[in-house]
């Protein structure tokens, strides 16, 4: 079998995958406008060879195969710093929550001024209380 029928079946395997990934809500489209722009590279390389070539004429790159591994290493380090940016924005939206979090939290188990219920008699019960019952008394249950 020519490499050129086999990088040809392969591609359509990962285009098909990826648009499964997508209907079936595994994969965000963001992520596989990538895979399938790759994949539809590779297609039209494996159909029209001489492409290659061409290209490797016009960039001045002597070997086509070479030509090729630098695009490869291109798009891996495209993906290397869009996943990097993307885990940073992740990690920054972690924090915010983390801290918000702690000051619900901590907002819960000192009792904001508002929340305090006043030493008369009546007992009135708060939004807090109902996010924690923990911190209900025995009258409010």
């Amino acid at each position: 079998m020519p490499s050129n029928i086999l990088f040809l079946i392969l591609s359509l395997i990962i285009f098909v995958m990826v648009f499964a990934q997508v209907r079936n809500q595994k994969m965000k489209e963001k992520y596989a406008a990538l895979w399938l722009g790759v994949s539809a590279i590779i297609i039209v390389l494996a159909l029209f060879p001489s492409l290659l070539w061409w290209l490797a004429d016009i960039t001045g790159v002597i070997v086509p195969v070479n030509l090729l591994f630098m695009l490869a290493i291109l798009m891996l380090i495209g993906v290397c710093l869009h996943l990097t940016l993307e885990v940073s924005k992740i990690s920054d939206e972690a924090r915010t929550l983390a801290e918000e979090v702690s000051i619900l939290r901590a907002s819960l188990e000192q009792g904001s001024p508002a929340d305090r219920r006043p030493s008369g008699g009546s007992v009135k019960a708060t939004d807090s209380d109902h996010l924690n019952p923990e911190h209900r008394s025995k009258n409010d249950r």
